[in-house]
């Protein structure tokens, strides 16, 4: 049993991997182990049959669970962990762990769950399994971005939650990072005194009750709302950590995790992107913000961040005087355009002075071309997903 298996041990604890590794080295000669940071930087290169995830004292391993599962959808992961919780445990099944393991207790069984993972992995049950674990926690992160302000990014982000809420069955989760003015409240009329940093008590052993318990709820389309503190004492406070862990968190409970970052690129900024599936640099055709992006693409490149197949370009407010077209901006960049906004200012303004909403209910009549094209784009992201999960 396992010579052929290749067992990688995901642990922080340096004599704890050791003594998961001599328990193990017998029957899988092939064995490796790293920190969990390393996780994201090793998992592809290693191509594992079979993950031993130990969860430290202090913090949470759930998170990783979907990024393996996505990574490389074939293997199996067993859970360790010192704390028994009925809605851990829950979290750790759904988010598609083979097994689960409380330690020290537990530790007695491993051999028994290698074994089944073994056989599991040699029966056509386990690409039926890997699957099943693929299309749950698989939650999508759009972020907007533009170098330039005034581009437009709250008012498409919160229209496109918007529309997805109300158009499709998918749970959305939208962000706000414009940490000291926010901006998306004032949008979809919501009224909320919690934030981000209220997280930071249980930011540890963060779930969907933790999440929702500071979110708001958008009444017409039911999307789920974090709103930004708006206060520059609290926003200093929130950390790259707060970030991180509420993205991996809400992928397991959320269909699509929309954020707006400001323009600047904060350490926090740079988290979000790096945690994207899909980056949204929208921009208003001319070649002020053409220059720009030129600008950012060295920034990215100089940072490390990749935009290649996760960039896509929205072009917001498009009209007939627009001298640069779509085509033009493809003749300058290779990153698709995936979206023309129409330019409908003055009823978008009206709606917003009026205390009204962009999107107000599934089958509204009357709603404005920047609405319908927004619907083009929210159609688009929707094709992504399904054609990821046939």
């Amino acid at each position: 049993m396992g010579a052929q298996e290749k067992v990688l041990i995901v642990s922080d604890d340096a004599t704890l991997a050791e003594d998961f590794r001599s328990k193990v080295a017998a029957e899988f000669p092939q064995n490796q182990v790293i920190e969990s940071s390393e996780v994201r930087r090793e998992i592809v290169r290693l191509k594992p049959d079979i993950v031993l995830l130990h969860e430290p004292k202090e913090g949470t391993s759930i998170q990783l669970l979907p990024y393996i599962s996505k990574e490389v959808p074939d293997a199996l992961t067993i859970f360790m962990t010192e704390r028994r919780d009925p809605i851990r445990t829950r979290d750790v099944n759904r988010a598609g762990a083979f097994d689960i393991l409380f330690l020290p207790d537990e530790i007695h069984a491993l051999d028994d769950v290698l074994t089944q993972a073994v056989k599991a992995l040699k029966s056509k049950s386990a690409q039926e399994a890997a699957a099943a674990t693929f299309s749950w926690a698989q939650g999508q992160v759009v972020t907007f971005y533009s170098g330039k302000g005034g581009s437009g990014r709250s008012l498409i982000a919160s229209t496109l939650a918007q529309t997805i809420g109300l158009d499709s069955n998918a749970s959305v989760l939208l962000v706000d990072l414009n940490l000291q003015y926010g901006g998306l409240e004032t949008i979809l009329k919501i009224d909320s005194s919690r934030n981000i940093f209220d997280l930071d008590p249980v930011l540890n052993e963060l779930n969907d009750n933790h999440i929702r318990s500071v979110t708001a709820v958008e009444a017409s389309s039911q999307i789920e709302v974090l709103p930004s503190p708006r206060n520059a004492e609290i926003a200093e406070q929130i950390t790259e950590d707060h970030v991180q862990r509420l993205l991996r968190t809400a992928r397991l409970y959320y269909d699509y995790i929309l954020v707006d970052l400001p323009t600047e690129m904060t350490t926090l900024s740079y988290t979000v992107l790096e945690e994207s599936d899909y980056i949204f640099y929208v921009m208003i055709p001319n070649m002020l913000s053409m220059s720009v992006f030129r600008t950012v693409l060295d920034l990215f490149s100089k940072l490390g961040i990749d935009p290649n197949d996760r960039l896509q370009m929205v072009l917001n407010r498009i009209s007939r005087d627009t001298e640069i077209s779509h085509k033009d901006v493809n003749r300058h960049f290779l990153f698709p355009v995936i979206a023309n906004l129409r330019d409908d200012s003055k009823k978008i303004q009206q709606l917003i002075n009026q205390g009204n909403l962009v999107r107000n209910s599934r089958k509204e009549r009357g709603i404005s071309f920047f609405a319908r094209d927004v619907q083009k784009l929210a159609g688009w992201l929707l094709k992504q997903q399904n054609s990821q999960t046939v």
